[in-house]
């Protein structure tokens, strides 16, 4: 019998004391500025708070061996958080040179980030802050990224099951955009599975309810016959960066990688020897379970070879422990 999931520390609570805050009004961005961390002063008619057009991005500063930071493929999210405004009909960002005044605001909050093995959470947030109940595409936007230190979650493992009532997307939908609705639609699903004694639920697609898609807000790796395998990107998973990077550190390092469907079906995992989430807010984490409809599909007690020597690898170029022959990281 399983005992039930532990209750977790909230992850981020504080920001560090500066926020960068921009606008766009009349078609243009205003000049964005570095200012004290306040709370925000809001419309009752915030277009954002009644119709969910609000969108995100998530990375990471990591301290360096000689105490700079580096910020982790900044200009890969800021590429993404364009995509999930295109999708949501929010403004395009100017990628490169927000990355800059994020490089700016990292510099100037640098004592509050935390040393190795935790980090520094840069988190962008843009949402329609017109004040009108009108349903209509935004026309003015508001852009603060914030940072946060954090450490790595999931250290122990995680134990998930598939959800086979709720949905998390669906063809045409928002699943591959970073934006908050898809999160608020989560959380009963999460919460019923939390309460089974699960860390996270396991997506399925929309349709059949057989093809695996993402797990929380993580992407599902898998290690099948001694190759790397994740279900291939669509409009309803997530485009992770994170999962990016561990394809390309496999590919790169000779080991087989692959994109394809897995299914819920037995045979799907037969040669399966190991299997982990990938994200940014946790890197790597061992899966220590999988189970469907109360039948157990994957099993496995300690992180496999194959994940542990990714993960680490992958962890050693962020905090500058080993060269980054992709440039990856960007000095703040």
């Amino acid at each position: 019998m399983h005992s039930p999931a532990k209750k977790k520390a909230p992850f981020g609570t504080r920001t560090t004391a500066h926020l960068f805050v921009q606008r766009y009004q009349e078609g243009a961005w205003g000049p964005g500025r570095i200012e004290p961390a306040a709370p925000l002063a809001l419309a009752p008619l915030t277009h954002a708070l009644h119709y969910g057009a609000s969108i995100f991005e998530g990375f990471k500063a990591h301290r360096q061996p000689d105490g700079t930071l580096a910020l982790f493929r900044p200009l890969d999210h800021l590429r993404r958080l364009n995509r999930s405004a295109a999708r949501m009909c929010l403004p395009q960002v100017d990628a490169e040179g927000l990355a800059r005044r994020i490089a700016e605001l990292v510099r100037t909050d640098a004592a509050q980030a935390p040393s190795p093995p935790d980090a520094l959470y840069v988190r962008p947030l843009l949402f329609a802050d017109g004040a009108v109940l009108g349903y209509g595409t935004p026309t003015s936007a508001t852009l603060i990224v914030a940072l946060v230190a954090v450490p790595a979650l999931f250290k122990g493992g995680v134990r998930l099951r598939t959800e086979t009532h709720y949905v998390r997307a669906a063809p045409g939908g928002t699943g591959s955009a970073k934006c908050a609705g898809n999160y608020a639609g989560a959380l009963r699903a999460q919460e019923l599975a939390h309460a089974e004694g699960f860390d996270e639920v396991l997506w399925l697609d929309a349709h059949e309810r057989r093809w695996l898609e993402e797990a929380g807000g993580m992407n599902l790796m898998l290690v099948r016959g001694g190759a790397l395998s994740t279900p291939p990107l669509s409009d309803t998973i997530l485009a992770g960066i994170t999962r990016d990077s561990l394809l390309a550190l496999a590919r790169a390092s000779g080991l087989p990688a692959e994109e394809r469907p897995i299914s819920v079906d037995p045979a799907d995992w037969r040669d399966v020897s190991e299997a982990f989430t990938s994200g940014t807010a946790a890197g790597t984490a061992h899966i220590r379970e999988i189970v469907h409809e109360g039948r157990v599909l994957f099993t496995r007690s300690e992180p496999g070879p194959l994940a542990r020597q990714l993960g680490e690898r992958l962890e050693r170029i962020k905090f500058g422990l080993e060269p980054d022959p992709f440039g990856w990281r960007a000095p703040a």
